[in-house]
């Protein structure tokens, strides 16, 4: 199974409506740029690739021993990768403090991967995909700007899941294995 660990989302309406609202300034066509469904938005820790169901289960077993108390984050500031003159992904990032306490969970859900074999393939940093560009690359520099120090809504995370994603021809569906939920 390919298989990844992220932190679930609890207010989703900010981000889609955000998603319409640049949309709709910078006139992005369907075929250009497709938004990330709602039900796949997420933070993605680590990537673990494809696992066997042993492997599954050792993950859960370490996933178990974490405690983590809600995280209030205020999503903020917009991106895009590999960089913003040249993007086929968008992201939203989130405020300093969501981002240190993120970036705390993520550092000990990464420590526990390692402790099983698993190792990240670059540092953790708390931003979310909201677009994937179909075809070419974007300039944002315009969209940057207009967005600069903007908040787009506030959210708990509430959840870290071990996530399978069947990848399609009309996009990935991500499917929860296993979840930790704060304390």
């Amino acid at each position: 199974m390919r298989t990844f660990i992220a932190v679930d989302i609890s207010s989703k309406n900010s981000i889609k409506k955000l998603q319409q609202e640049l949309s709709d300034i910078a006139r992005w066509r369907d075929y250009e740029v497709r938004p990330v469904e709602e039900q796949n938005l997420h933070f993605t820790v680590i990537f673990l690739n494809e696992v066997d169901q042993v492997t599954i289960e050792k993950i859960k077993n370490k996933l178990s021993e974490l405690n983590f108390e809600p995280i209030e984050i205020t999503y903020s500031s917009i991106g895009g990768f590999p960089s913003p003159n040249l993007a086929n992904v968008i992201w939203v990032g989130v405020d300093e403090e969501g981002k240190r306490k993120l970036v705390s969970l993520a550092e000990s859900v990464i420590s526990k991967m390692k402790d099983i074999g698993f190792r990240a393939d670059k540092p953790f940093i708390p931003h979310m995909t909201i677009f994937r560009i179909k075809r070419g690359k974007l300039r944002l520099d315009h969209i940057l700007s207009t967005y600069d120090k903007k908040t787009f809504g506030d959210d708990v995370i509430e959840k870290l899941c071990l996530k399978v994603s069947t990848l399609t021809r009309y996009g990935p569906i991500y499917s929860d294995i296993f979840a930790v939920r704060a304390k």
